[in-house]
């Protein structure tokens, strides 16, 4: 499997677990984002990733486990609303996440495709 794939399937996972958890009631349809909206929106989302990423030292022993965290924190950012940014309860959020997305093994390849792909577009 590709970087690229894994990347694109995680992202998939992703969403699709939050979907199901956010899926509006019975009978009231989801408004879809508009084609220009929705391009704006993943550019803004890959150059947030990308500077981010890019502060994290080469020489961090967890950087990878960093990198992931980053770009996790971004697409549920982007999927639950800016603001939680703000609450600190988002990062323990995160952290849950985080941890049952390394820890389940249908998932686990996906997260080392990530944290490779994500590494190899800045070193």
């Amino acid at each position: 499997m590709n970087a690229i794939t894994s990347v694109s399937q995680l992202v998939g996972v992703i969403r699709s677990r939050l979907a199901e958890r956010l899926s509006p009631a019975p009978g009231k349809p989801r408004a879809a984002p508009r084609p220009a909206a929705a391009r704006y929106a993943e550019q803004r989302l890959a150059g947030l990733i990308e500077s981010r990423i890019r502060a994290i030292g080469r020489d961090d022993p967890q950087r990878g486990r960093k990198a992931f965290r980053v770009f996790l924190e971004a697409v549920l950012l982007s999927q639950l609303g800016e603001q939680l940014v703000n609450d600190p309860r988002f990062f323990q959020m995160v952290d849950d996440v985080q941890a049952a997305l390394e820890a389940d093994p249908s998932t686990q390849a996906l997260v080392a495709g990530a944290i490779e792909h994500l590494l190899s577009q800045h070193d």
